[in-house]
């Protein structure tokens, strides 16, 4: 238990100082820009852009499908088959049971 306590109390103390490194973002956005650079702005907004396309034809593709699903349930249903031997239970009245 003790063990536990300073191992986390180990790996809490280092990741701390090491936060500020983690929070920085890939190399390329960090070094190939200045501080306030309009050209990082336009190389984020890039991306995002990048990231945001295959969610928008994933959702434009599964709305497709959802709204042709609730159009063409009123119009395609199958048609009743009857069965020759549900038509002789059909016919024969149902007899009471004795106790």
């Amino acid at each position: 238990m003790r063990l536990r306590s300073l191992a986390r109390l180990l790996a809490f103390g280092l990741l701390v100082p090491a936060s500020r490194v983690f929070a920085q973002s890939c190399a390329m956005c960090a070094s190939s820009f200045g501080p306030n650079d309009p050209r990082q702005r336009a190389f984020n907004l890039s991306i995002l852009f990048l990231m945001a396309a295959p969610y928008a034809v994933f959702i434009t593709a599964a709305l497709c499908l959802v709204i042709l699903y609730r159009r063409g349930t009123g119009r395609r249903r199958a048609s009743v088959i009857e069965l020759p031997w549900a038509r002789r239970h059909a016919a024969q009245p149902a007899q009471p049971e004795e106790a």
